[in-house]
């Protein structure tokens, strides 16, 4: 880093640059030290007035722009800034031009910009700015040595053998940087690196655009970089320790015709911005939605445990009551919310409007139908009353000219037959029977016609009713959604009831096992106690150290000793006699 920085340069735009010396939004303190050799009374008009000097000359950017920079935490005494003001201007060549100086404070930093006019009034001609990065840094080196600052190595002198540092951002792509927030070390980082990780000039642009850049050709040079801010970057001050030549003979492969120019390059990254900040707002608004609705799910499930604690804590008929007060009433809110939409109450008019016309079509197609058989049976009739004479026409057609008398019964034949063809002509010609004939012809017209009417209105009567259905499905779906929390609570209400009527059942269940239990338990110590009270059990006895155990069934002492005495007599009777027997069988033998 150096300890005192000079960049500059000559441009146009005195309004424009006015604006950016005056800003206090981007800078702590802006102070104007001085305006020389100029009318205006302040910046504004100074530079304003300066950039009018030119208006008689060929130049096109009749300022220079200067801004001395010291290193931080080293200040510069008013007498030290006027030093350096001076010996710049003096290499510049502008002494004694009109000239205004500004000291900014940004980030507890002090620096101060210089804005010379260009023009020399006498000759009416600009003032050479060749070499002037040179320029600057012979002063900025100088000025560190009169002050006493750390010196350091530069880039066009006192190098001393070593190789040139690596160069700086200009003041323009400083402010470039500030204008977009892309900084131009990370830029040139970046395209750098794509660089050598391709080897052809179609790998480097494809590269380029996926990292977001678009190669285009310049105005002035042969390629530029468009960044996504719609910055331009000349490519050969992007790519670091790559000659201009190498960087040609890479890019030959890309036929410059086929890359857009700068205009179009800004215009694609500014849709792609655009489109980058819409997808950006739709995140934004998703994820904000999400939180939404994450927050009003934990606002409902708060709610839900609370009710579900006070459903725990009231009384079941209370319970059992809330619940049913809580069922909603779904064919109520659906007939209302079917009132309430015109849609609906529209369709369904149109609906009973279409009905009535096909009722009244069907109406008028009966009639048609019944007045044309009515007709035809009264044509019939007419015609009935005039049959009879046709009969023997049918006879003597039917009996031919066989047999004997064949010719008479033929001449017979062919008169009859003429007679009853004038009777059928008058019958025909008859001012009745044509009236008929042309009632029957109109009216199956006319029943042609409403019938055609009839399927008219049968097919918009469908229609009609289709609408309506269509719109009651959406009508019931938007009830049922709207109910769905109303439903929930009620499921959730209806649940606990369950579970507080189960709970219920499960106590009464072991109440009565207990108390089953507890009977038992209870007739179980009181045979213990009769047979305590009854002597009946295990008796213990000790006499002469001898300890005799035997049970007992609650009988005196006395009652087992004569039970076992008598026993005992029987047993030595049995045994005598037994004795005695075999004694007898013995003498036999």
């Amino acid at each position: 880093r150096r300890a005192v920085i000079i960049k500059g340069g000559t441009r146009a735009g005195g309004a424009d640059l006015g604006v950016h010396l005056n800003r206090t939004d981007t800078n702590e303190r802006v102070r104007l030290l001085e305006l020389r050799g100029v009318a205006g009374v302040n910046l504004d008009q100074a530079l304003r007035e300066m950039e009018a000097f030119g208006a008689g000359t060929r130049c096109k950017s009749p300022l220079y722009h200067a801004n001395i920079d010291p290193r931080a935490g080293e200040r510069l005494t008013p007498e030290q800034w006027g030093r350096a003001v001076d010996a710049l201007e003096a290499k510049l060549g502008f002494t004694g031009q009109p000239r205004a100086l500004v000291q900014h404070v940004k980030e507890g930093r002090e620096h101060v910009h210089v804005v010379w006019s260009r023009i020399d009034l006498e000759r009416n001609r600009a003032i050479p700015d060749s070499h002037n990065y040179r320029k600057h840094e012979e002063v900025a080196r100088a000025l560190e040595r009169e002050f006493g600052h750390e010196r350091v190595q530069g880039a066009h002198v006192e190098r001393e053998g070593k190789e040139r540092p690596a160069r700086t951002p200009s003041h323009a792509e400083m402010q470039q940087a500030e204008r977009t927030g892309l900084d131009p070390k990370a830029i040139k980082a970046e395209i750098t690196a794509l660089w050598r990780q391709t080897d052809s000039g179609k790998a480097f642009a494809g590269a380029l655009a996926e990292a977001g850049y678009i190669l285009a050709r310049g105005d002035k040079r042969d390629f530029i970089v468009i960044d996504q801010a719609g910055e331009s970057h000349s490519l050969a001050r992007r790519i670091d320790g790559v000659k201009a030549a190498d960087m040609r003979a890479r890019l030959s492969d890309i036929d410059q015709a086929t890359l857009p120019d700068a205009r179009g390059a800004r215009a694609e990254q500014a849709q792609k911005a655009l489109e980058g900040a819409q997808k950006a707002e739709e995140a934004r608004r998703a994820a904000e939605a999400a939180q939404k609705a994450a927050e009003a799910a934990e606002r409902q499930r708060a709610a839900d445990e609370a009710d579900r604690t006070r459903w725990r804590s009231m009384p079941l008929s209370a319970l059992q009551w809330e619940v049913n007060t809580l069922l909603p009433d779904r064919e109520a809110a659906k007939a209302g919310a079917l009132m309430a939409d015109p849609a609906y109450r529209e369709a369904e008019k149109v609906a009973e409007t279409a009905r009535a016309g096909e009722a009244k079509a069907r109406l008028d197609l009966l009639e048609a139908t019944e007045t044309v058989r009515n007709l035809n049976q009264k044509a019939e009739g007419y015609q009935g009353r005039q049959g009879p004479a046709q009969q023997p026409r049918a006879t003597l057609r039917s009996n031919g000219s066989e047999g004997r008398w064949g010719a008479i019964r033929g001449l017979f034949s062919r008169l009859g037959g003429l007679m009853f063809w004038r009777q059928d002509k008058e019958v025909s010609e008859n001012p009745e029977s044509k009236r008929i004939q042309t009632q029957i012809a109109e009216w199956t017209e006319l029943a042609a016609e409403r019938q055609g009417v009839l399927d008219r209105a049968e097919k918009l009567h469908t229609e009609a009713r289709l609408t309506v259905g269509t719109l009651y499905s959406r009508i019931a779906g938007q009830v049922d959604e709207a109910l769905a929390p109303e439903y929930r609570r009620y499921s959730a209400a209806q649940s606990v009831l369950d579970e507080r009527i189960e709970e219920d059942r499960r106590r009464a269940a072991e109440a009565e096992a207990e108390r089953r239990a507890e009977e038992i338990r209870r007739r179980v110590d009181a045979e213990i106690e009769r047979e305590k009270r009854e002597g009946i059990g295990w008796q213990v006895s000790v006499q002469d150290g001898v300890v005799t155990t035997w049970w007992s069934d609650g009988k005196s002492p006395q009652e087992d000793e004569t039970k076992e005495a008598t026993k005992d007599e029987l047993q030595e009777r049995e045994a005598q006699a037994n004795r005695e027997k075999d004694r007898g069988f013995d003498m036999m033998d």
